[in-house]
């Protein structure tokens, strides 16, 4: 029997993002965590993504602005200063309150989704 083969392109962030970085990405015993600062063009966007976890769930937070409202430089100077606050100290809640005494408008967001492989692993 002929084994069936894919040919999947890995993904360029770049054909998506202006800029892009990650700014912390690690696993404990009980999940593993992705943040990232991402810039479109129009807006940048700070993520927070959580995945592998004990009951099959994913959670996403994330903050966006529009480029109108920020300075050229202010994608670095965002990474610098997220890059320099741990994990344990709510880096999204910080920006947020950045914006806010700056008053810089924003947008946030969250989602939870059920990792379904996760649970299929789980029933076999």
């Amino acid at each position: 029997m002929k084994q069936l083969e894919f040919d999947f392109n890995p993904i360029n962030l770049s054909d998506y993002y202006v800029q892009h970085q990650v700014i912390d990405e690690g696993k404990n015993q009980i999940f593993s965590w992705s943040d990232t600062l991402s810039d479109d063009g129009q807006k940048i966007t700070y993520h927070e993504y959580i995945y592998n976890t004990p009951d099959c769930m994913e959670f996403e937070n994330w903050i966006e602005v529009e480029n109108k409202w920020l300075n050229k430089s202010t994608f670095k100077k965002l990474v610098i200063y997220l890059k320099s606050l741990e994990r344990h100290q709510d880096r999204l809640e910080k920006m947020k309150k950045c914006l806010e005494e700056k008053s810089i408008p924003f947008e946030e967001g969250d989602w939870q989704t059920i990792d379904k492989d996760c649970e299929r692993k789980k029933l076999n």
